[in-house]
């Protein structure tokens, strides 16, 4: 059964309690069905169902990343979006899940620093919370990404 029609936009609603319910009662149940219809509608024709979706899915890494990991590679296509909000919901559901796919991530580094660099503040925030989890997985992604962490804290907002 889909459920997709219980995320906020098919419910009328602007609020985001529809989408963190759905995602709580996913994660809980461990649905990867419902879970893999969320990622699929990530390029629905409708922005508002993609958002949805989107946040439906960073709720979930909040609660079971491991849930989501394997959609990693969706997370950093988006990273491209000219949608802002699908830009920063990519970059927090990749912060939930950058331990766990921390390879994958690093051959896409240079996009996630580009998307840092041209981001808003929560893409910020969570582009760099995303390199410090991949850094802290092995010495080599540490020693490319500790100066570009520093140099943010350097010249970052107190």
């Amino acid at each position: 059964m889909s459920v997709l029609n219980r995320i906020a936009y098919f419910q009328n609603r602007r609020d985001e309690a529809p989408n963190q319910e759905l995602a709580r009662e996913l994660a809980e149940t461990k649905n990867k069905q419902g879970i893999r219809e969320m990622a699929e509608n990530l390029g629905h024709e409708d922005q508002n169902v993609q958002s949805d979706c989107l946040k439906v899915l960073y709720e979930i890494g909040y609660l079971a990343p491991e849930l989501i990991a394997d959609y990693v590679d969706e997370f950093l296509k988006l990273l491209k979006s000219k949608n802002n909000r699908m830009v920063w919901g990519s970059m927090i559901a990749l912060a939930t899940i950058a331990e766990r796919k921390p390879q994958e991530i690093w051959k896409h580094v240079d996009d996630v620093t580009s998307a840092i660099d041209h981001g808003t503040v929560i893409t910020v925030v969570w582009g760099l919370k995303t390199l410090a989890r991949v850094a802290s997985t092995h010495k080599r992604y540490r020693d490319k990404l500790f100066p570009i962490l520093i140099q943010h804290l350097k010249t970052c907002i107190p």
